[in-house]
């Protein structure tokens, strides 16, 4: 078991020191660019995403105690006035419903793209290409989700650029799944109405089982 774990995390080195700083750079300036991305560039997807996630979660954090009644209605621990600050132990539990949510919400997503294109498209999406190329597209959100949280000392603007970041991603992630998926121009309005209302149908289902 030991030796396994050295070997994983031998392999996780190896690789992370491959990642070019400059490739991300230039998907962090043209997002779409993943798009012609194949499957050895799998790393860089997958950071695109996890970033994102990671930003997502920086900007909770630069909010801090500074979050709304808006999560504390939404979370179940009653009401409050719109700026009243969170108790430690009541943010610790919000960020930790706050990181599921981000979860939940890249995962339907993605799934909801991935189903819809392949359905609209007729061929099955190669996962592991399609993660590579959607994620890719993600880096932008890194720096929405950090900027939002900077403003954190106005309240309206860190939640107004938060929802322009959330916004941009939803249609960075559209366009890179389509491409990836093969759809045609002619198929695209539907593709994109039914991958939109998949997501908010998984997102809904997925809430309400976990969270």
């Amino acid at each position: 078991m030991e030796t396994e774990r050295k070997n994983v995390l031998d392999e996780v080195t190896k690789t992370m020191k491959q990642v070019d700083g400059y490739f991300i750079l230039n998907l962090l300036k043209n997002p779409l660019n993943g798009i012609h991305l194949t499957e050895k560039h799998f790393i860089y997807g997958i950071l695109g995403l996890a970033s994102s996630l990671v930003g997502f979660l920086l900007w909770v954090l630069l909010m801090g105690k500074r979050l709304s009644a808006l999560f504390f209605g939404m979370f179940g621990f009653g009401g409050g006035g719109m700026f009243r600050e969170l108790p430690s132990s009541v943010f610790g539990e919000v960020f930790g419903r706050m990181l599921l949510l981000g979860l939940l919400s890249t995962v339907a997503l993605l799934a909801a793209v991935w189903l819809i294109g392949w359905w609209r498209s007729g061929t099955q999406p190669a996962l592991k290409l399609f993660i590579t190329r959607v994620g890719a597209a993600h880096y932008i959100g890194a720096v929405g989700f950090i900027l939002a949280g900077i403003l954190s000392f106005s309240f309206n603007l860190s939640f107004l650029l938060l929802l322009i970041t959330l916004l941009s991603l939803l249609a960075l992630t559209l366009q890179a799944g389509m491409e990836a998926s093969g759809v045609v121009k002619e198929r695209s309005a539907g593709y994109l109405i039914l991958s939109v209302s998949a997501y908010v149908l998984l997102m809904s289902i997925l809430t309400k089982l976990i969270m």
